[in-house]
């Protein structure tokens, strides 16, 4: 593209469209649509596993996003102890799992404490060239990130329950290594 020239942007009923046409098609079953003011998208199943396909209004991306909230307060209460204890081992290997050259993660952090973490990945379905081969990898890489990242915290803390669909929590910002 030379300099100077604008790419035209596909309108959201478009993406809406072409979406809930490629999500059957690599397998996905739509569980739930929304509109809302702030967002669009849709609650999906990837196998076992429920996700969250988002686009924040006015953004010309979709994020693509595996939540894993953590429901059991001793094991809450563990996870936060390495972040506390600046265990930095811990720390590093849970960063690795998350974060692969694919996705990426954010913490979950309600009432100053980590609650879980989200796996995601962002898609530009708005721009040409987006292909239905884009969307299968996001969902490929977002789950088997988040699928190893919940194995690690098992093999570190036992069972582990996880809720992959809770109401969005308040989240804070908070430091990383305290």
């Amino acid at each position: 593209m030379k300099s100077g020239q604008t790419v035209s942007l596909k309108s959201k009923e478009e993406i809406k469209a072409l979406l809930e046409d490629y999500l059957p098609a690599v397998g996905v079953d739509i569980l739930k649509r929304f509109d809302e003011d702030e967002t669009w998208g849709f609650w999906v199943k990837f196998g076992e596993f429920p996700l969250l396909i988002e686009n924040p209004k006015d953004t010309p991306y979709v994020v693509v996003a595996f939540q894993i909230t953590l429901s059991d307060e001793a094991v809450i209460r563990k996870l936060n102890e390495f972040y506390e204890k600046q265990d930095h081992a811990f720390l590093f290997e849970l960063t690795r799992i998350f974060t692969t050259p694919h996705s990426g993660f954010i913490r979950i952090i309600e009432s100053g404490r980590v609650i879980g973490f989200t796996v995601l990945k962002n898609i530009y379905p708005f721009h040409p060239g987006f292909t239905i081969k884009d969307l299968d990898s996001a969902l490929q890489n977002i789950v088997g990130a988040g699928d190893v990242g919940i194995a690690f915290l098992q093999s570190v803390m036992g069972k582990v329950s996880v809720d992959h669909t809770p109401p969005r929590p308040a989240t804070e910002p908070g430091p990383m290594y305290e």
